[in-house]
């Protein structure tokens, strides 16, 4: 069984975390995340997670899927050769040098970190938009164009079939998209045992859990002074780029009292 589910089920504190701001400065330095060198990308999360000593780690590949639109000019090219909707996408999710990337990171990531990890990734509404805007299309799409879209990244996701990684978690903090349109996504998922998340505005919900994960606000870790509260189940935070990691120890000490 996957431990992430069991983690989820646990009736006391496991701490899921997003700490790519925060690493991004502390550890980092504002330096480029070096998304083509695995190994240079995992020694700087390996120091995060044993730094943090949280229960489960969430790795920001959205951000990466951000660069190569931004960064990759020649794939972007070829992805506004033709103009018909969801083309881009295709092109992009279908190229063999990112899937070939994504699989040496996660890789290499999950076997290098002692953690549990769960990637972050657009929803499928949001990766079709954003690819259109990247060859300066206009992207007015309907159910069928998002589930065409799940099944490109249902396809690109096996580019993680050999790592450790324990589920994905979805963006739907700007816009939600049915979790009907996620099937071809989920059908990957089930073969091989991951978790699927949707991280939202105010929780994280995962399927085939009725009870949402609560969300620690990521203002709290700025506060020196604020209480900390005490949780009896799973919870997410966003540990803030500003925090300072003397408080953030502190802070994590009266959670856990380690």
């Amino acid at each position: 069984m996957n431990p992430l589910k069991e983690m989820l089920e646990q009736k006391k504190a496991v701490l899921l975390a997003d700490a790519r701001a925060y690493a991004h400065k502390v550890l980092m330095q504002y330096k480029p995340y070096p998304w083509h060198d695995p190994t240079l990308y995992s020694n700087y999360m390996k120091q995060v997670a044993s730094l943090l000593r949280v229960d489960v780690l969430v790795l920001r590949f959205d951000k990466m899927l951000e660069e190569e639109l931004k960064n990759n000019t020649e794939l972007v090219a070829k992805m506004g050769e033709k103009k018909r909707q969801g083309y881009a996408l295709k092109v992009f999710m279908q190229d063999e040098g990112i899937k070939e990337d994504t699989s040496s990171l996660i890789n290499t990531a999950t076997n290098t970190l002692h953690v549990h990890i769960l990637t972050q990734l657009p929803s499928p509404q949001q990766i079709l938009q954003m690819s259109a805007e990247a060859v300066g299309a206009q992207a007015d799409l309907s159910d069928e164009d998002i589930e065409n879209a799940s099944m490109y990244y249902a396809d690109w996701l096996r580019s993680y079939k050999d790592s450790k990684v324990r589920g994905v978690l979805f963006d739907e903090r700007n816009q939600a998209v049915k979790e009907s349109l996620y099937q071809p996504i989920l059908n990957t998922a089930s073969n091989y045992d991951w978790q699927i998340g949707f991280r939202h505005t105010d929780a994280l919900r995962f399927c085939g859990f009725e009870t949402p994960i609560p969300l620690l606000d990521t203002n709290f870790w700025l506060d020196k002074n604020a209480p900390s509260p005490q949780f009896n189940s799973p919870f997410f935070t966003e540990i803030h780029e500003d925090a300072i990691p003397e408080v953030v120890l502190e802070k994590l000490h009266a959670f856990f009292h380690l």
